[in-house]
């Protein structure tokens, strides 16, 4: 909005290379491939620092007494992971409970991400009767995830949503967010029509929904809303890197 105007979507998209509709997704809630957040960092010059942080100066060309900062683009995306990984080292080392002094970098560290389970996409349709059995746990930031209990991370096994899906990458899913009429084209983990859960696009018109895959040799799998009791498992909120 700052750079192209309340509607600027659409120049965004154009200078992006993407059709206007992959963009919109995007600000609703579909994770940004990895390739697309460089190309909207260099088109719009923001800071990769204040990207993860929320801390700092917004725009790179900005400092303490106005004057254009001489760090490249490069150095500045180095910086931004280098202090992504630091924080990410923190809250894995940091045993549950431990109290930090209010303020401290660690204090801000561990509280900004979450420990939640990481599971194989077929265990989600037991999941409710298991979330207490051992298993390994993945970290999302805490501001991504606003349902944590009713959360988990899950292995992509497949190619079929992606780039939005990288294989072998992991999606966060909010097992609370499995209605309908409020995904509407949304990314969701739903069963089909063999019941084994997917990761797909969902359509929603009227007394029909359709799960629409991203790689086109994937069939698409329609069926009534009536039909779609307990069938859609959760909505993709966030995803990670492969792992």
């Amino acid at each position: 909005m700052e750079l192209f105007g309340e509607h600027g979507g659409p120049e965004l998209a154009r200078r992006l290379d993407l059709p206007a509709r992959t963009w919109y997704n995007y600000e609703t809630g579909v994770t940004v491939p990895a390739e697309v957040m460089l190309s909207f960092i260099d088109q719009t010059g923001v800071n990769p620092a204040w990207l993860l942080t929320g801390e700092g100066f917004v725009y790179r060309n900005q400092s303490a007494n106005g004057d254009a900062v001489a760090e490249s683009p490069l150095l500045m995306i180095r910086r931004g992971l280098e202090q992504l990984e630091t924080q990410t080292r923190i809250s894995r080392l940091d045993p549950p409970g431990i109290e930090h002094r209010n303020g401290s970098v660690e204090a801000r560290a561990h509280s900004a991400f979450v420990r939640l389970p990481l599971v194989e996409i077929a265990e989600l349709l037991n999941f409710q009767l298991t979330r207490h059995a051992q298993r390994d746990s993945f970290l999302a930031f805490r501001d991504w995830v606003p349902n944590p209990e009713n959360s988990v991370c899950v292995r992509v096994e497949n190619e079929a949503m992606k780039p939005h899906l990288p294989e072998n990458s992991v999606a966060v899913v909010d097992l609370s967010q499995n209605k309908p009429e409020s995904l509407h084209s949304r990314m969701v983990v739903a069963l089909d029509s063999r019941n084994e859960p997917v990761f797909r696009w969902l359509e929603h018109s009227g007394e029909h929904l359709i799960l629409r895959a991203e790689v086109r040799n994937y069939p698409t799998i329609p069926y009534s809303v009536s039909e779609s009791q307990g069938r859609i498992l959760g909505s993709v909120i966030a995803v990670s890197a492969q792992v």
